[in-house]
C-alpha cells in the first residue's frame, strides 16, 4: 500500500493481526508509529486450531483455556515447567473429535504467566508472546539466541530493512552469530552502520556477531513462513 502511494491512516484498516511466526516487541511498535495501527497477536496452530489471542490490553494472549489444554515443558528433559517459565508449548485440544491429539508437541517456545486479573474484564489465563520454534534455537559461546532476539536488534535500528538470515555454517555450538541482513536505501556508510550492529549485538545479547549488510530486496520476499535459519553445513 504505501509503494502504491496509499496512506494506510485514512483507510478503513483499524489493526493488524499477526499469526504464523513470533513478532518482536519493537516491531510491533515500529508498525504502530508508522501505521497508527494496533499490532494484535494471535497463536495458534494448523493441528489444534487457534490457541490464544492478545486483547487490547496487550500484555500477553489470552489462552483459549475452554478448548484448549496448554502446559510448558522442557523440551531436553521434557519436564514440566511452572507458569513463568520458558519452554516448549504442548496442547490438547478438548474438543476436537476426527483428530484428537494428546499432550501434542508443537516446539513452539514461549512461557505461561502467572495469573492475574486482565483490565480488560477476561478471566482467561496467559501465555506470552511467540518466542519461535525449538529447532531455531541457536547456541552461541553457551547462550540460546533466538531469531527474534535478532529481529528486535533489527527494528530497533532505522538504517536497517525488515529482512535477514542468520547463516549456520557448523552443527552444535557457535563461536559467533552469523548474520546476513538488508540495509535501507540511503545509508552511505555501511561499514560504519555493521560496526554499529555488531556493537549493539555484543551489549544487548551478551555475543559476537559478524554481520554482512547487504541492499534491500536482495534476500527476496516468502510467500510462506519466513526463512530466518540457513544451515549451510552437509550440503554438497
Amino acid at each position: 500500500m504505501k509503494e502504491l502511494g496509499i496512506d494506510v491512516r485514512q483507510t478503513k484498516l483499524r489493526m493488524v493481526s499477526g499469526v504464523g511466526e513470533g513478532w518482536a516487541e519493537s516491531y510491533k511498535r515500529k508498525v504502530d508509529s508508522e501505521y497508527g495501527l494496533p499490532f494484535m497477536t494471535l497463536w495458534g496452530s494448523v493441528e489444534p486450531g487457534a490457541g490464544a489471542a492478545e486483547c487490547e490490553q496487550r500484555r500477553g494472549m489470552h489462552i483459549f483455556s475452554d478448548l484448549f489444554f496448554l502446559e510448558v515443558i522442557d523440551p531436553e528433559t521434557q519436564e514440566p515447567l511452572p507458569p513463568g517459565e520458558e519452554g516448549e508449548l504442548i496442547v490438547t485440544p478438548l474438543l476436537n473429535e476426527a483428530m484428537p491429539p494428546i499432550r501434542y508437541r508443537l516446539g513452539d517456545v514461549a512461557k505461561i504467566l502467572p495469573y492475574e486479573p486482565c483490565p480488560c474484564g477476561r478471566t482467561l489465563p496467559k501465555m506470552s508472546m511467540l518466542k519461535e520454534r525449538v529447532p531455531q534455537i541457536i547456541k552461541v559461546k553457551g547462550k540460546k539466541i533466538l531469531p527474534i532476539d535478532v529481529e528486535e536488534e533489527i527494528a530497533s535500528t532505522e538504517q536497517l530493512a525488515a529482512d535477514y538470515q542468520i547463516i549456520v555454517d557448523k552443527p552444535g555450538e557457535q563461536e559467533r552469530l552469523n548474520i546476513k541482513m538488508e540495509y535501507k536505501p540511503g545509508v552511505k556508510d555501511v561499514r560504519a552502520l555493521r560496526n554499529q550492529v555488531e556493537e549493539t549485538f555484543n551489549r544487548d545479547l551478551g555475543i559476537e556477531s559478524e554481520v554482512e549488510l547487504i541492499p534491500v530486496g536482495t534476500i527476496g520476499r516468502t510467500t510462506v513462513k519466513a526463512q530466518r535459519v540457513i544451515r549451510t553445513y552437509g550440503k554438497t
